[in-house]
């Protein structure tokens, strides 16, 4: 994947150690872009009111209410602005919920720099960048997860609720087919009628639309890219 060679963005954090740290990493390694900051919301809305921006790359403790609301607000302002959320948690649900709210992209701090600009170039190109932690890391045992809310799923069959409730998971094909014992194949029809039902392209597009993405937020049929041990054909149709 190609670098571009003039972006603006907007590094939004709190914590200004982190913000100026980002900033100087992103000028060395690309130059020709242009970094903005902000260290609290209010500076955000004014920034993007006055002149928007590629990208914003926004740490999502910034939000004045729990979990993505204010998020969900930025792309109810700002429809055709490009966020990015940047997390320490690898909590399932958070970034199910950051994406449902319109994310463009979830980002770990503890990601490389190398991996970061691949995030960045994937949001940019059109695609919506997911941690591993999404696709194959099973919920934590001390936190519940949230239930899904789209009463598209009233339309699925028992056997395809066993199914997504697996895929929600982070369940590959092969391990859902194993734990209700059935074949590969039989799965595969399983999963290609609940993206049907749900209108969904990949595991991500079911998984976020499920949790009742609004109207605005159009999850992307690029290829999704994710970091670590799961590849993004494992999050797409594996």
């Amino acid at each position: 994947m190609g670098s571009f060679e003039a972006v603006t963005a907007l590094i939004a954090d709190q914590d200004t150690l982190f913000r100026l740290g980002l900033v100087g990493l992103l000028k060395e390694r690309r130059p020709g872009w242009s970094c903005a900051e902000a260290s609290v919301l209010d500076e955000v809305l004014a920034y993007l009111r006055a002149e928007p921006v590629d990208l914003v790359l926004l740490d999502l403790r910034l939000a004045r209410t729990p979990g993505a609301i204010d998020l969900r607000r930025l792309r109810e302002h700002f429809p055709n602005q490009k966020f990015v959320v940047m997390a320490d948690s690898e909590d399932r649900a958070t970034i199910l919920d950051c994406l449902a709210a319109g994310a463009h992209g979830y980002i770990l701090k503890s990601t490389t720099m190398n991996q970061l600009l691949r995030a960045i170039e994937t949001v940019l190109y059109g695609g919506v960048f997911a941690p591993a932690a999404l696709a194959g890391v099973p919920h934590s045992a001390s936190v519940a997860p949230k239930p899904v809310i789209s009463p598209l799923l009233t339309h699925l069959t028992d056997r395809q609720l066993e199914v997504f409730r697996l895929l929600s998971e982070g369940c590959s094909t092969k391990t859902i087919a194993r734990r209700l014992g059935l074949a590969v194949g039989t799965v595969k029809v399983h999963l290609a009628a609940i993206y049907r039902v749900l209108g969904a392209n990949s595991r991500l597009e079911a998984l976020v639309k499920a949790r009742g993405a609004p109207a605005c937020t159009a999850v992307s049929t690029v290829p999704v890219h994710s970091v670590g041990r799961v590849s993004e054909m494992s999050l797409a149709a594996d």
